[in-house]
């Protein structure tokens, strides 16, 4: 009859037992629990009264126990199997409402967790905003300690920067007691509070004086020792260049976890921001590149969607240097052109400030910009007009000196055949890392572009489909490859329809999910009289059952009169479905919003749900809702980070493409190049390249595979008719998957001599301009319905 409170131990004995078996133990005699505590190695707890009557019952939790329940008596046999049964519907009762106390536990400390960390970001974020708008060392400095003792509430605070060269530490930011401080540089302490972070990269804290002591902490002289300190470094370059230092003078234990994380974050963002340039954290940098990523992806898919319509050599260097002028808002860009064999420089785009201007060609001279491009074959980049003294650059006759340059090489074929300068002369170090990258990519695009105009225009169609396929099958790959990995939504939607069915003895259900962006209720899962039902998605609009529900959050009932709810509430019946008798509808909520619905319907009876229907599908709304709404933004994390994967992968197939075409001139070196990269991405599936010469009417086969052989095809007239002299004159695709010699009398095709018929075909048209000058060609010769959509769509885009 007395409470106590054993120390928690790993399972034994019966609670072993229970939890391995999920079956209760009941005992009757003394002699019974003897034996049975032999048995199973049991234990008495208390180590005081043994009880001779003793039911165990398992606390079940889904197919595993979350725990036990025992209950005791003196005298034998003092329980019956109504005691027994009484026991376990008690545990179960308790075992749901134990794990939805965990869940809201859970949900409670991830929600703190999660204020807790955007607060911190809110914080981060409001300093590095200030950071990135600030270009002067100490002004960064004052910033983020005046915020931080904003944030912190506190007047007193120190940022410290070490000098290894000098071995002295600078106070740059020091307050006490509100009041700002200007000590003297002066060496480190040995042993102190900086030693000790040097050495260990991490955090300090001591949060007593005695704790100070005993750390080697010492008092600056003319300041006060306070009772709690931490001290974090500022790091960058592998190596601590400072810390920043918070001390409370008025209580002891001030400072938490919360504090030193928040601390640690700050200083790691000033590190990065005072070490690189004084410009940019590394929040920064890296959302910078993400967006470069993608401005990377965009400029050259549009250029080279421009060159597919410019076969004019000037247009395409017109075309390149308006899109770079825009991307890179500058006035100030130039494009040159070395002619080889003149030894001449010729300034075919130049722009300074905002207006184009004209020079005649001359040759280039020793130690300029192209001169140093043509021996380094790497980008330069100046930052400073110091810098343009040092490296010996001058200007054009009628131009001015910018204070930032960074000049790329438009490298082909193995040779500087020219190269773009941007300029900016309103501020020093104006280009960085991102920028010097993103206008190599775009003069390696150029060279190929400019050097195939000038010889191959067919060249240039090539490169352009191929850097397409390459980039399209990027984007294929990565996404297959995260959803391989990742649970699919609707997978998610089926198994809470299936096991809520199942809970309701296979009731008609459905889930209904509301998309507020496009204001569309999508119908993720239904049920009507026992069969599964595809219904398309449709407007919310403002009438109806789910209107009504999403937005009160509101349960719904009706049990009874149907029709004049329907009448009321201005709802109707869905094409395709029935009106039931009786329906309850249950909202789905996450956070403030309604995302939402779980109904259950009965179409023969009226009064079909009880108020504990209600309440259960109440509550499994409640727990299912958050798993939904997690899937659901875990499904958008996804989609976005498959994104910038895909846009990554994109612009790494295109350089790699470019830089394999680039050195390969031979055109039929090009249609082999282009020919096996296809078989590559399609896993060598048979593929043919066919061009068509509208001179001799002539179609020519300069690329070939039938059955994994490479074969060799004589040149055939057109005349107009198969498939691909159907693809050649309404420019449009073919895909035959199925009934090969229909298709094959229907447009009129033949088999080419030295060729097999096949089970599945997809040919689609090479177009440059309005004129279609050839086909690519997929082959099965063993299956039909070999090729998907997404082959074709990405046939087509190549």
């Amino acid at each position: 009859g007395e409470r106590f409170h054993p120390e928690s131990r790993p399972p034994a004995g019966f609670t072993r037992h229970i939890l391995r078996t999920l079956q209760p133990i009941v005992i009757h005699t003394a002699e019974e629990l003897d034996r049975q505590m032999t048995e199973l190695g049991a234990s008495n707890i208390g180590g005081g009264t043994v009880d001779n009557s003793c039911i165990y019952v398992p606390i079940l939790r889904g197919n595993s126990a979350a725990g036990v329940i025992s209950v005791g008596k003196q005298p034998a046999h003092a329980f019956s199997n109504s005691d027994v049964s009484l026991l376990a519907t008690l545990a179960n009762a308790m075992s749901v409402a134990l794990e939805n106390a965990r869940l809201f536990d859970e949900t409670q400390r991830l929600l703190k967790e999660t204020e807790q960390r955007a607060a911190e970001l809110a914080v981060i974020n409001r300093i590095q905003e200030g950071m990135a708008a600030e270009l002067d060392f100490q002004a960064i400095i004052d910033l983020v300690g005046d915020k931080l003792r904003e944030v912190f509430n506190t007047g007193d605070i120190g940022i410290r920067w070490y000098d290894p060269e000098s071995n002295l530490t600078h106070f740059l930011y020091e307050y006490e007691h509100g009041v700002r401080l200007m000590p003297q540089s002066r060496a480190p302490v040995p042993g102190g509070f900086f030693f000790r972070i040097m050495e260990t990269r991490q955090p300090l804290v001591a949060n007593s004086r005695a704790e100070q002591a005993a750390l080697g902490g010492q008092v600056m002289p003319g300041t006060d020792q306070g009772h709690s300190i931490v001290n974090v470094p500022i790091l960058g370059n592998d190596r601590v260049l400072g810390s920043i230092i918070l001390t409370n003078h008025e209580r002891e234990s001030a400072f938490g976890e919360a504090e030193v994380r928040l601390l640690s974050t700050v200083a790691a963002s000033m590190g990065v921001a005072l070490q690189s340039a004084r410009l940019f954290d590394e929040t920064q940098r890296l959302f910078k590149e993400s967006e470069q990523r993608n401005a990377e992806l965009a400029i050259i898919n549009s250029i080279q969607q421009g060159l597919a319509a410019e076969l004019d050599f000037q247009a395409i260097v017109d075309l390149v240097g308006d899109e770079l002028r825009e991307v890179f808002d500058t006035p100030d860009l130039g494009i040159t052109w070395y002619d080889q064999k003149a030894d001449l420089l010729h300034y075919l785009y130049s722009y300074e400030h905002g207006r184009r201007l004209t020079f005649a060609p001359v040759s280039p001279r020793p130690g300029g910009l192209f001169d140093t491009a043509r021996n380094t074959r790497s980008p330069l980049l100046l930052c400073t007009t110091a810098e343009y003294r040092r490296a010996g650059i001058t200007t054009l006759p009628g131009t001015d000196t910018s204070k930032s340059l960074m000049s790329v090489p438009i490298i082909s074929s193995d040779r500087v055949l020219g190269g773009i300068q941007i300029e900016n002369y309103e501020r020093d170090n104006a280009y960085g890392e991102s920028d010097i990258r993103l206008l190599t990519t775009i003069a390696g695009s150029l060279g190929t572009a400019l050097e195939n105009a000038r010889l191959f225009d067919e060249t240039q169609r090539l490169l352009k489909e191929t850097e397409q396929r390459n980039a399209e099958l990027a984007i294929i790959n990565s996404v297959q490859a995260a959803l391989a990995a990742e649970l699919n939504i609707q997978g998610i939607y089926d198994a809470v329809g299936d096991k809520i069915r199942e809970i309701f003895n296979n009731r008609d259900m459905g889930i209904r999910v509301y998309d507020p962006d496009t204001d569309l209720i999508h119908y993720a899962y239904t049920y009507e009289n026992g069969k599964r039902l595809s219904l398309e998605s449709e407007p919310l609009g403002d009438a109806g059952f789910a209107a009504h529900v999403l937005r009160t959050r509101e349960t719904l009932v009706i049990n009874k009169n149907m029709t004049q709810a329907m009448t009321k509430y201005g709802s109707y019946a869905l094409p395709g479905t029935q009106v039931e008798k009786s329906s309850v509808l249950v909202p789905m909520v996450a956070g403030e919003q309604a995302r939402g619905i779980i109904s259950l319907s009965d179409m023969e009876r009226e009064h079909a749900f009880s108020d504990s229907d209600v309440r259960l599908l109440q509550t499994l709304a409640n727990s299912m809702s958050v798993a939904l709404e997690n899937a659901r933004l875990f499904d958008e994390t996804q989609r976005l980070l498959k994104e910038t994967e895909q846009r990554n992968a994109e612009l790494a197939i295109i350089n790699s493409v470019q830089a394999a075409l680039a050195a390969e001139l031979n055109i039929q070196g090009i249609y082999d190049a282009v020919g096996d990269k296809i078989r590559e991405i399609f896993h060598n599936r048979d593929v043919g390249i066919r061009i068509y010469d509208p001179k001799t009417d002539l179609v020519h086969h300069p690329y070939t595979y039938e059955n994994g052989v490479r074969i060799t095809i004589d040149s055939q007239p057109m005349a107009g008719r198969g498939f691909t002299g159907h693809v050649l004159r309404t420019r449009e695709t073919v895909v035959i998957n199925e009934n090969m010699a229909q298709a094959v009398e229907k447009y009129g095709s033949y088999i080419i001599p030295g060729s097999q018929m096949e089970k599945s075909a997809v040919q689609v048209p090479l177009v440059a301009g309005d004129q279609a000058r050839g086909a690519i060609c997929l082959f099965d010769m063993d299956h039909e319905h070999a090729f998907s959509d997404s082959d074709v769509r990405l046939l087509q885009t190549l």
